[in-house]
């Protein structure tokens, strides 16, 4: 059984439509680590049966946010290292919460690096046109501002369930002084061509290069192809579908969708800027070290 505290964390993380996948992630695995210190499990097996009940709910929750089972994943396979080396259950439960602690780091220093090579790719004069709401797309541009940079900001208002997430792009632009201005979502092909390149977050990467955001990205992709303007994404690359490549990519959830790989001109994560063909073979590689 969940503990209630826990089941309401893992509601809100599955009806939260604010926060960006990298962000949430890092929640699932705060949510599991609080499963973890209010566990009454006695013995070994009963503690890891019910981290296991609490992963299968978090990676379950935001479907389209690959990076949230990714995480999970790795956190309930150091556990079962701790099941290893840990002589009682006590010190399992401190093991297992500083790994996931560990992890929770591990993710920001991975967004982190993506933001400064996704900061490096705008220049002075440029005009950048994004669309949805991507916290990493938005520490990029303010990344960029602190850097002295002059450009500006297109941003598609993204309407979607009721919610206009363009405009909360612009709102936090705007605090940073950074020029930005909202379009209409109709009116976005009649703008791409006064920009000179797309940038755009990222809910996963499939195992194909293919890109899962939310929309209208497929339609900006669309556009600046028609254009010849380049279109990256920026995202760690825990968000590249390793369990999609095993076994099936999930179909994305409604306000999101998918843009082929034909449409991308570069993922940059914290490694750099990488073609779309390539991300199969670092799937596999990710694939093989996790198993």
């Amino acid at each position: 059984m969940v503990n209630p505290k826990v089941a309401e964390k893992i509601d809100e993380l599955r009806n939260d439509k604010l926060h960006g996948a990298g962000w949430l992630s890092r929640q699932a695995i705060s949510i599991l680590n609080l499963a973890i210190g209010k566990s009454q499990a006695r013995t070994a097996a009963d503690f890891i049966d019910e981290a296991r009940m609490v992963a299968t709910e978090l990676a379950q929750a935001r479907p389209s946010m690959i990076s949230i089972p990714n995480y999970i994943h790795q956190f309930l396979h150091q556990i079962m290292l701790g099941v290893e080396c840990e002589k009682d259950l006590d010190s399992l439960k401190i093991w297992a919460q500083a790994k996931g602690n560990e992890l929770v780091k591990l993710s920001k220093q991975a967004e982190s690096r993506a933001i400064g090579y996704g900061c490096g790719i705008i220049s002075s004069q440029d005009t950048v046109i994004t669309c949805s709401y991507s916290s990493t797309v938005c520490r990029a541009f303010e990344l960029a501002m602190r850097n002295e940079e002059e450009f500006c900001v297109m941003v598609a208002e993204s309407m979607s369930n009721g919610e206009a997430f363009g405009e909360i792009t612009a709102r936090r632009l705007e605090k940073h002084q950074i020029p930005v201005e909202v379009i209409p979502d109709e009116s976005m092909r009649l703008y791409v061509s006064k920009a000179n390149k797309a940038l755009v977050g990222a809910d996963s990467i499939l195992a194909d290069g293919a890109l899962i955001n939310g929309t209208p990205t497929f339609r900006l992709a669309q556009a600046a192809s028609e254009e010849n303007i380049p279109f990256y994404a920026v995202c760690e690359s825990a968000k590249f579908d390793i369990r999609g490549y095993i076994a099936k990519a999930s179909e994305p959830e409604l306000g999101f969708d998918k843009t082929p790989p034909d449409l991308i001109t570069g993922i940059i994560t914290e490694k750099g800027i990488m073609q779309p063909s390539l991300v199969i073979a670092y799937i596999e590689t990710m694939a093989s070290s996790s198993q």
